[in-house]
């Protein structure tokens, strides 16, 4: 029996009672969880195991601490045999103790040995070094545990698994386990899981499980939502394609414009070369800045400052960082082709005309509709994945879900701020980057470095250097002073997803339709749900 939960402010979870401790509940919902399991006939109420991956790691300890404190005036409260929080620190008290180092719980932590967290949660620069730290001390009850080996709180003596299973009978196992993955890796690991499952056998089934560890199904979960999230993208381009066969929108359907971007001397080669490179910089150089820490959790009342603060308006502090960076780079970049229009490209003949913007208003307006035709059809695939299936669109971190009704209204809020830098990208990509003469391969190529290119070499180096030394080269966001930039770098994963698909998408419409709207219109409607279904929806204002 395992029961999944969406913790308070996140998923389809709502907020907690804001009557009851002003709406502050740091358990988010673990300890109703808990107790709602010693509701079920079928469950053996003293064999409940609790595992939660980086804040599930902390709020599973918060409310299994609050079950034992309630336990001791009401024995009926259900308490756990067993905790695993992953990629999380041990719950320490003020003084650097245990906070549940008395009660009778085995604990299995996991933090990988790359974990971008080490700093923020462990006050240690590697994460190798957490065994050691003050809250691995305080976890195990001794400094310098091994990595992946059992012992008895507060023993230095590592335990065979037969005495490993003694004393998780008693209460007293503990294991500090740490596989050789990051952050976000750790939740799509056979070998993490592995872990976990092992920990439960021994602390849960007494060493009796007769199915390995290893034996896992939910690769295959992986598989087939993924399949969805596959299918999700690939239907949007014929489906738009077969909408533009009517007749009231293939009126939209113009030639496509010769490239502006002429190679046939040196110096066109060496102005376009030069361009290129710098309109790489503005996103990487200022990526860390927009987004900084962007936490904000109300029910736990932890809220770390930002750039771009949420508000009313702008609820979702994870998008946040996000809109700023394409409102500054978007700005950078206009700024940067109008000023290559003027002094370059009017010399070598190139007009309005020729840039794909130029239609008329009743056009423009038949093209935001069949965007938002294509957008509604494409949106449907998901509802009828979830209705038959209880399935998103998933592979790993990258995921698009159905959205509850408040989240659409603010998908209209945010929507205007994509369309803006996704307007100004689709001009770019082809009225610049691609290259007149040469071959659709190469163009498609050159746009998706022009899109993902900078970014793509500050993730490199950022995780290149935490491989090689196990520290991040970009250890912490420029505001506020001495914050992680852990979060921003596991964030960045999306962007490197959506932005080559997105360069593709803008190429192929643009090519179809010979202007910048309908390419433009679909990637703003399809990234911005991206986006908002796919972060911490955290903001306390929702």
């Amino acid at each position: 029996m395992v029961i999944s939960i969406d913790a308070y402010d996140h998923g389809l979870s709502s907020f907690p009672d804001s009557r009851i401790n002003k709406g502050v509940a740091p358990d988010m919902g673990t300890y109703a969880a808990l107790q709602y399991l010693g509701t079920l006939p079928y469950v053996d109420k003293n064999r409940i195991g609790m595992v939660g991956h980086s804040l599930g790691g902390i709020i599973l300890q918060i409310g299994a601490m609050r079950a034992f404190t309630n336990h001791e005036k009401n024995p009926s409260i259900i308490i756990p045999k067993a905790l695993v929080p992953t990629e999380h620190t041990f719950l320490v008290n003020k003084d650097g103790a245990l906070v549940y180092g008395k009660y009778p719980v085995n604990v299995g932590l996991m933090f990988s040995q790359y974990d971008e967290w080490a700093d923020n949660m462990w006050k240690v620069l590697k994460a190798s070094d957490v065994n050691i730290s003050k809250n691995g001390i305080a976890g195990m009850g001794f400094a310098g545990a091994e990595y992946n080996s059992y012992y008895v709180f507060g023993d230095n003596k590592k335990l065979i698994r037969d005495e490993a299973i003694a004393a998780a009978a008693a209460g007293k196992l503990r294991v500090l386990y740490q596989p050789p993955l990051i952050h976000p890796r750790a939740h799509f690991s056979r070998v993490a899981e592995s872990y976990i499952l092992d920990f439960f056998d021994i602390t849960l089934k007494g060493g009796k499980e007769q199915m390995p560890a290893t034996e896992q199904t939910w690769p295959w979960k992986e598989f087939f939502t993924g399949l969805v999230l596959v299918g999700f993208f690939l239907f949007i381009i014929p489906f738009a394609f077969l909408m533009l066969k009517i007749p009231y929108f293939k009126t939209i359907i113009k030639r496509e414009p010769v490239a502006p971007s002429i190679m046939t001397t040196a110096k066109n080669k060496m102005i376009y070369w030069i361009i290129f490179i710098i309109c790489l910089l503005p996103a990487p150089l200022i990526y860390n800045w927009a987004v900084g820490y962007p936490i904000a959790i109300k029910s736990m009342d932890r809220f770390v400052p930002t750039i771009f603060p949420f508000n009313s308006y702008f609820q979702l502090p994870c998008v946040n960082g996000v809109v700023l960076l394409m409102l500054i780079a978007g700005a950078i970049l206009l700024a940067i082709f109008t000023a290559t229009y003027f002094f370059v490209m009017k010399k070598n003949k190139v007009t309005f005309d020729n840039l794909g913007v130029k239609l008329s208003g009743a056009d423009i307006g038949k093209t935001a509709l069949l965007a938002l035709i294509v957008f509604m059809a494409t949106y449907f695939l998901l509802v009828i994945s979830n209705f038959f299936f209880l399935s998103d669109a998933r592979f790993w971190v990258f995921s698009i879900k159905t959205l509850t009704p408040i989240k659409f209204f603010i998908l209209i809020k945010y929507l205007p701020f994509f369309l803006f830098f996704y307007l100004i990208n689709i001009l770019l990509l082809n009225s610049f980057t691609r290259m007149r003469g040469a071959n659709e391969w190469t163009n498609i190529v050159l746009m998706i470095i022009a899109n993902v290119g900078g970014l793509a070499v500050l993730h490199v180096l950022d995780y290149g250097w935490l491989y090689t030394t196990g520290i991040k080269l970009i250890p912490s966001a420029p505001f506020p002073p001495n914050i992680t930039s852990a979060l921003a770098g596991v964030l960045l994963w999306n962007l490197l997803f959506i932005l080559p698909l997105a360069a593709i998408s803008a190429r192929i419409f643009f090519r179809k339709t010979g202007s910048i709207w309908l390419g433009g219109f679909v990637n703003s409607l399809i990234i911005t749900l991206f986006a908002i279904s796919n972060t911490v929806i955290s903001a306390g204002l929702i």
